[in-house]
């Protein structure tokens, strides 16, 4: 057996704990009519998860709870259980026995649970759909049901068919994956929203890059000029210390010996006297020079401030010119250019005044004044002449004693070279000691300049070494063959200047900006990833959704022909002839385009459609047939689809209560075939009926309207009653 017990509490009519245990193949349910009797099948498919409460006589979950009485108070829940023999794992669940369990509270809660576990009602049709069990359809026939796959719809009896194939399995699957095909494409959509909203970040973040690799590009190009700049630059400062170091050996060992010979040669006694007399006559004959070209000055602006007071004594004075010979203008040019030459050679200045005089003179000449001008601010005129007088005398003055100190410092020559002539020999070797010794100074200062310039060129070369640090680089020595010209070494630093230049030009970009776009680079790769995840993933469900239905189809195109055969017999023998079939209905689709005209597409598949033809009738239709002969084709089908695919149990409520006594034979005879294959469960007023089974279960109400149950077996009733 598979269905081992069934156990009812606060159920509908079973206000306290009831149980059903089912030892026997056909076990019949028994009562008089409000008992409570057909509460059993609802029970059986509230706890498999009916969520028709249409289907099991109510409006709402509260009113399958019991409802209370003056004896009896309601219950605050109604709680149904169902135990499974296991062993042959008929349910996809390593139990030997399972217990699915069912209750609905008050405020319209259910809880569900699969030995005593927690579940979803997912979980329940998902492990029932894999025994060919659902909450309703062709194994669980409730009263006045009989007649529900004839009056179903094409589609629902389609469904109830696929459910008897037990194509439910499949059905879940294809559902469970559309609803997977739903979220991967909203997730496609999502994803592919995302991608397109960092995509301009991420262009903008690339330009960025790019630029970084620009700036790291010229960067390192900046360090490689740089390496090989300073590296030229200290082979250079070693190869010119090693030359100053070498140049500097033989001065200053020359210095040294000629330093030490003027040690031994000293200075002639009373030479140092004459020398700086020498030099105090050279100074003094320096200052007469700065005094006399001041004197000069003052002179010439006396004699500028004259001639312009003369000049501005003319106003009422009118002259004429009258024509000058040339003979006589170039007689006298050349005897001023003689006068000049004069001044420059003797240094006299008198004498260029005295020519200035004449050259006036000889332009008046040809003038004629008609008018003779009264001498304007005679006072001026007479205080400018006697400062004039006053500079002459000076000027005069002053010739004397530069006349005198050339004479004196003639002496003071005169007396060094007699004193010459003495020691002539010792002076000029101390001379020319002297000479040599300044020469070296000169040639030692020399390489001391170099010296200082070669020091800050490794000053200069520290700051660039240091600078190339900033820039993150790591300077290794490098071998030159052949050292650079600081020419070259300039024209190597302006390209590094140009360089420096363009890396400026080229901006900035901080590491924040190359971690984001690291992190958008990566987002976006995972996006990609994903987004071709979920296309396979997408692939994959469409080839499972196609393989499902190629399955189902080719299940259901079997299973209705099997259907159809057993159809065939059973009707033939409730109807003894005739024929009954089921057709699967296709329908055309069709659209109108814009122009009126009906286009066709291709068929698709709408539901099945009951033909039946009964014996010395023309019959053809359902809505012909009588209550009888509805009911007896509705068997005749329930019965077929059982033998098909024969589920574990079948539960029939009250389906023959329209059957004859012939007929409830055969109903009889056809309810032990079934039995073979299935485990039943009838609800019945049928003796034929009860006669079959292996167990009664009598359910009886008392005048506290609760329902209560009385089981008896077969066999043992029989015997009881011999």
């Amino acid at each position: 057996m598979y269905l081992k017990s069934i156990e009812l509490s606060g159920f509908k009519s079973f206000a306290k704990k009831c149980e059903l245990t089912f030892t026997s193949p056909i076990a019949a349910i028994v009562g008089p009519n409000g008992s409570g009797k057909s509460n059993t099948a609802e029970a059986f498919r509230f706890v498999l998860g009916e969520q028709s409460m249409k289907t099991m006589r109510g409006k709402r979950g509260p009113d399958l709870i019991w409802s209370g009485n003056e004896r009896t108070p309601q219950a605050s829940r109604a709680r149904v259980a169902v135990t499974f023999d296991n062993r042959k794992q008929l349910l996809d669940i390593d139990f030997d026995e399972v217990v699915i369990e069912r209750i609905v509270y008050r405020d319209g809660a259910n809880e569900y649970a699969i030995n005593g576990s927690r579940v979803r009602l997912k979980d329940i049709h998902e492990l029932l759909s894999g025994a060919k069990i659902g909450a309703s359809g062709h194994h669980i026939i409730s009263q006045g049901e009989a007649d529900r796959i004839l009056g179903a719809s094409e589609k629902e009896r389609r469904e109830i068919i696929e459910e008897a194939l037990g194509l439910k399995v499949y059905q879940y699957k294809k559902t469970e994956s559309e609803r997977k095909l739903e979220r991967t494409a909203e997730n496609m959509k999502e994803v592919s929203i995302l991608r397109r909203e960092i995509a301009p970040h991420l262009t903008f973040l690339e330009r960025q890059m790019k630029k970084l690799e620009r700036s790291r590009e010229l960067k390192q190009a900046l360090i490689t000029a740089y390496a090989v700049y300073i590296a030229h630059e200290r082979a250079r400062i070693v190869q010119e210390t090693q030359r100053l170091t070498t140049a500097r050996v033989q001065p200053e060992q020359q210095l040294r010996d000629v330093s030490s010979e003027l040690q031994e040669q000293k200075e002639p006694e009373g030479y140092a006297q004459e020398t700086a007399e020498l030099r105090t006559i050279d100074t003094q004959i320096q200052e007469c020079t700065r005094e006399r070209s001041s004197l000069e000055h003052s002179r010439g602006r006396i004699e500028g401030q004259i001639a312009l007071v003369e000049k501005t004594a003319a106003t009422h004075t009118q002259s004429r010119t009258r024509a000058v010979p040339f003979a006589e203008v170039e007689t006298f040019l050349g005897e001023v250019e003689d006068d000049i030459r004069t001044v420059q050679k003797e240094g006299d200045i008198s004498l260029f005044t005295q020519t200035l005089a004449r050259f006036s003179t000889f332009l008046n000449q040809f003038r004629s004044a008609e008018n003779v001008p009264e001498p304007q601010n005679p006072e001026l005129l007479k205080t400018l002449t006697k400062e004039l007088d006053e500079v002459r005398e000076a000027l005069a003055t002053l010739a004397q004693k530069e006349a005198a100190l050339d004479t004196k410092r003639a002496d003071a020559l005169r007396q060094i070279t007699e004193k010459q002539e003495g020691e002539k020999e010792a002076q000029r070797r101390y001379f020319q000691l002297k000479e040599q010794k300044r020469d070296i100074e000169r040639i030692l200062e020399d390489i001391q300049r170099e010296e200082t310039t070669l020091a800050r060129v490794r000053e200069r070369l520290t700051d660039v070494e240091y600078k190339v640090q900033d820039l993150g680089a790591h300077l290794e020595s490098e071998t030159v063959h052949q050292v650079r010209t600081q020419e070259e070494q300039e024209n190597a630093m302006r390209e590094i200047e140009r360089i420096e230049a363009r890396l400026e030009e080229s901006g900035i970009v901080d590491e924040d900006t190359v971690r984001e776009y690291e992190d958008t680079q990566k987002r976006d790769a995972f996006l990609e990833r994903e987004l071709e995840d979920l296309e396979a993933s997408k692939q994959t469900l469409l080839d499972i959704i196609a393989s499902l239905d190629a399955e189902i189809a080719t299940r259901f195109e079997d299973g209705l022909k099997k259907i159809n055969e057993e159809f065939q017999n059973f009707f033939a023998m409730l109807f003894d002839g005739g024929s009954a079939s089921l057709k699967l209905v296709k329908k055309v689709r069709t659209t109108t385009t814009e122009d009126g005209e009906e286009v066709s597409e291709q068929e698709v598949k709408e539901g099945i459609e009951v033909r039946v033809q009964l014996p010395r009738k023309k019959v053809n239709t359902l809505d012909v047939l009588s209550g009888g002969e509805r009911a007896l084709t509705s068997i005749a089908l329930i019965f077929a689809m059982s033998q098909v695919n024969p589920p574990p149990f079948i539960i029939l409520d009250e389906t023959d209560a329209a059957l004859d006594e012939a007929n409830s034979r055969k109903y009889a005879q056809m309810v032990r075939t079934l039995s073979e294959r299935s485990q039943l469960i009838l609800i019945t007023h049928n003796r034929q009926t009860m006669e079959a089974a292996g167990e009664l279960y009598g359910v009886t109400m008392g005048s506290d309207g609760i329902s209560k149950l009385l089981s008896v077996k077969f066999e043992d009733a029989l015997s009881v009653a011999k």
